[in-house]
């Protein structure tokens, strides 16, 4: 009887440490599943701040382009002319920070050549072709190689007897004096702050009276070449910022 008690104890014994070794290995499972799923979550979480950062850093780099070609623009366009050194500064930022954007590469090289001289405002640019528009006026009809004294001294009288008309509307092709409609025209084009219109209008004239302007033709293009620049930078910079 004594040995058979022992013997059900012992088993009843085996049984619970059976039972206990079960229990802590579903622990332990639980545990090691539990486990394995929060170092999933860290990976996504991971995954996610790594995301919202290279997120983050294209937004401000995006802003930073859009500072920068902003103040290029607003130079470009400065009533009183755009300052060189401030243009000079804003295209090496711009070609430092940016130095792998290819657009930016390509149209800041566009630009650092014609910083040698001084950029003309379209206000001077203005007053300019009010002052050389006498002089044009008095030569009107010398357009052409094959013009003699006659067309000058008819160019003379014209200028000293007719009122510069500022609704001249008289195309050459319909009888009219070309250099009377192009000079209407590219006043008409400065008076809506249109300096490519008038820089087109100029350019049509021929002969001596767009010989007397094209020191202020080649100025004119100058300054519409850096503005068109600093927009199509500036448009870029905004595009990247709407993305």
């Amino acid at each position: 009887w004594y040995q058979r008690r022992v013997r059900e104890v012992r088993e009843v014994r085996e049984f619970w440490a059976d039972e206990a070794a079960l229990r802590e290995a579903a622990v332990e499972a639980e545990y090691l599943t539990r486990l394995d799923g929060t170092r999933v979550l860290l990976d996504r979480v991971r995954e996610s701040v790594r995301g919202q950062n290279e997120s983050y850093g294209n937004v401000l780099t995006a802003q930073r382009l859009l500072n920068l070609t902003t103040a290029l623009f607003q130079t470009a366009n400065s009533a009183e002319g755009p300052d060189n050194a401030i243009l000079k500064e804003s295209l090496e930022s711009l070609r430092k920070e940016f130095s792998g954007d290819k657009l930016v590469d390509a149209v800041t090289s566009s630009i650092i050549p014609s910083l040698s001289l001084p950029f003309a405002s379209f206000g001077s640019l203005a007053a300019r072709l009010s002052d050389l528009e006498p002089q044009c006026r008095r030569v009107a009809l010398m357009t052409g190689s094959d013009c003699g004294i006659g067309s000058r001294v008819t160019s003379l009288a014209m200028a000293t007897l007719t009122i510069r008309d500022d609704e001249y509307d008289t195309t050459p092709e319909d009888g009219g004096c070309g250099t009377f409609y192009h000079l209407a025209k590219a006043r008409a084009g400065l008076r809506e702050k249109d300096l490519d219109l008038a820089a087109r209008h100029i350019n049509q004239m021929e002969g001596e009276p767009r010989s007397l302007l094209i020191d202020w033709l080649n100025d004119a293009r100058a300054l519409l070449e850096l503005q068109q620049s600093a927009k199509v930078l500036l448009d870029y910079a905004k595009l990247l910022n709407h993305h």
